[in-house]
């Protein structure tokens, strides 16, 4: 058992380390109005990669497991924030006209138990003195349905300050819109696999369809995720949901 646990906690001490030392890397992919000559304030998902030695680039599927197990996200999820705040600020300080993006900042249910996360993110923010709506939290369905009471707490402390909200993985279920009700997020993302239906034809439009405009009659915002080609694109158009993120629509990219 020894002999399995040593290198998780090597790995952790190494995540450690490149958390104080600054080795994670943060990339932004576009998330773009979908009508024609809709022009909004910049939106994007923030992606975290993990630098190791020669540059190399870790996905946090083969790191996240560790951070978890050993109770570290919450510290990644603050990370993320601050790195955030410093950046905006810095980029306004060389450019005082650059139009500021919306950044959605992924937030671990590790973090739903962290008491001190809202006062240190309402902290950063001030300090940075960042336009209203610059951070926006996105969490699963998954991950909130056990969560709800903790994660209403966290927004009625942090949209006061000017934090929105987005639900990720929404699959147009049941259970997925009563918590929709529940939290009234500003925007939801419809999931891969609904997002995948359109390719059944009518019966896969109308099912999106229905999807959409009922989360836009609750007020909210849609979001196609994993939008791979231009046919998809132009469905979701057509549908008129609201925004569309993927490959098919632009890469994810270095902040700058």
């Amino acid at each position: 058992m020894d002999q399995v646990v040593a290198p998780n906690q090597d790995l952790s001490d190494r995540l450690v380390a490149a958390l104080r030392q600054d080795e994670f890397v943060l990339y932004g992919q576009a998330i773009v109005p979908l009508a024609p000559n809709q022009t909004q304030r910049p939106f994007q998902e923030i992606l975290i990669r993990f630098q190791e030695e020669e540059a190399k680039l870790l996905p946090p599927g083969s790191f996240f497991p560790i951070l978890e197990e050993y109770g570290l996200m919450h510290y990644v999820d603050r990370w993320v924030v601050n790195r955030i705040a410093k950046w905006v600020r810095y980029a306004l300080v060389i450019k005082p006209d650059w139009k500021v993006p919306r950044n959605s900042i992924n937030l671990s249910t590790a973090t739903l138990s962290d008491r001190k996360f809202a006062e240190y993110t309402r902290r950063q923010l001030q300090a940075a003195a960042l336009p209203e709506g610059t951070v926006s939290f996105e969490i699963t369905c998954d991950s909130a349905l056990p969560h709800v009471d903790a994660l209403l707490g966290l927004m009625a402390e942090l949209k006061p300050v000017g934090c929105g909200f987005v639900l990720a993985r929404f699959d147009g279920g049941k259970e997925a819109f009563e918590l929709l009700r529940r939290l009234a997020p500003e925007f939801v993302k419809l999931s891969p696999s609904l997002v995948r239906v359109l390719n059944q034809g009518s019966a896969g439009l109308n099912q999106v369809d229905a999807v959409n405009r009922e989360c836009q009659a609750l007020g909210i915002k849609t979001i196609a995720e994993h939008v791979e080609s231009d046919q998809t694109k132009a469905q979701l158009r057509e549908l008129g949901v609201n925004y569309g993120q993927g490959f098919g629509i632009r890469v994810p990219k270095p902040l700058g």
